[in-house]
């Protein structure tokens, strides 16, 4: 009796299993090969057997997808995926369509294929009540992949935390995406702009400890080699110091600027603005009889007071950097009027105090810190004495 022979395996290689999703992508691809990027089919691509599902169904006598042939073997070093490039090929050659080999292997290492170039790209954040703001720099990575830099950047407390390292192109957007959850309204900026911004920073780490933004040495270097820092703001690119009409900015509008969302943080520390707020109530509470227009002028000389010791030059120029930085993520936002309204502010703080009085943008920035903490003292308050309330009720039978 003869032995039935057994029927043969098929190569699970041959024919991949594709969902229907990836079935209607597969279609999608075929009917147009054209249009394919070349330059990063792997995000059009999304799954090494859909890769290999397309290069078997690729017609074999058309020159013009062997360019798609390469950037697949580029982008796909999975054994299935070569493969089936390399039955194609020969498909190819059969029909006296020549396709270049890769380069060969030498020694032990393996085969470097031609990187797909990956333009660097950079993000950056709006400045928060602490002058705190996310950074997002992508860096091309030879052979490949991508160098990723990423951290919180202040330019009064320095790198507060900054880290740098390698990532697949795949692994790079899963990156992005949880660092943007984390960090809302971030811009694309330009690499020069991003790379003044984190030099502003690392030169207020200076001599402290450089914990914070060690990560950062690694890639300064390179920067320092190859980004040409910014001369001025960024903002000026787009709307030109020399067009912008300097025009008084009215109270109505700073109240408008702090409105806005991204803004309204924007607060003294209440630690700090405290003595001032215990100041002017001594004076509304003084035993001393005074009418209210000489309360009036004696708390607006203790606010003048202390807008001059809370900004001095320095903190003005730090004040005035933020003002334009966010005057450029508005403009980036489509929100031109507020870019116009910030980068006012920005100017004002030029000027010097009048015998008109305090700076009218620093004043709004005293007086709105005021009214938040006499806000959140009361919100306080009472909420301490409805817990003594309750706490002392008694209930009777």
């Amino acid at each position: 009796m003869t032995k039935k022979r057994k029927p043969k395996k098929r190569d699970p290689h041959d024919i991949p299993l594709l969902s229907a999703e990836e079935e209607s992508i597969l279609s999608s691809l075929l009917k147009d090969l054209a249009n394919i990027n070349r330059d990063n089919i792997d995000e059009q691509i999304p799954s090494p057997h859909l890769a290999q599902a397309l290069v078997q169904k690729l017609p074999p006598d058309d020159p013009e997808n062997v360019d798609l042939i390469l950037a697949i073997r580029d982008a796909f070093d999975q054994k299935a995926v070569q493969k089936a490039i390399r039955k194609t090929i020969f498909r190819f050659k059969q029909r006296g369509i020549s396709v270049p080999e890769s380069e060969p292997q030498k020694d032990t290492q393996a085969i470097i294929t031609k990187a797909k170039r990956v333009e660097p790209s950079a993000y950056l954040g709006p400045i928060d009540r602490n002058g705190s703001r996310g950074i997002f720099l992508v860096l091309p990575q030879i052979p490949k992949g991508v160098n990723i830099g990423m951290g919180v950047v202040n330019d009064e407390d320095g790198m507060l935390q900054f880290l740098f390292g390698g990532y697949s192109k795949k692994r790079m957007r899963e990156v992005k995406d949880l660092f943007f959850a984390r960090f809302h309204h971030m811009v694309d900026v330009s690499l020069p702009h991003a790379a003044t911004v984190l030099e502003r920073s690392y030169s207020q780490n200076e001599p402290a400890s450089r914990e914070s933004s060690n990560e950062y040495l690694q890639l300064r270097p390179w920067i320092l080699e190859n980004v040409t820092l910014l001369e001025q703001a960024a903002i000026y690119e787009s709307i030109p110091l020399e067009n912008f009409s300097k025009e008084i900015l009215t109270g109505s509008q700073i109240d408008k600027l702090f409105g806005h969302e991204l803004m309204k943080s924007w607060i003294i520390d209440p630690d700090t603005i405290n003595p001032l707020a215990e100041e002017i109530v001594k004076v509304e509470e003084s035993p001393i009889h005074i009418s209210d227009g000489q309360k009036t002028t004696r708390i607006n000389e203790i606010k003048e007071k202390c807008i001059k010791q809370l900004f001095p030059d320095s903190k003005r120029l730090i004040l005035k950097n933020s003002l334009e930085e966010m005057a450029f993520v508005f403009l980036k936002l489509d929100e031109e009027e507020y870019a116009r309204l910030s980068l006012a502010g920005a100017l004002t703080l030029d000027e010097k105090d009048s015998l008109l009085g305090a700076n009218l943008f620093l004043l709004a920035m005293v007086e709105r810190s005021l009214d938040y903490l006499v806000e959140s003292t009361r919100d306080i308050s009472e909420s301490e004495g409805d817990k003594k309330d309750s706490s002392s009720r008694i209930i009777l039978p």
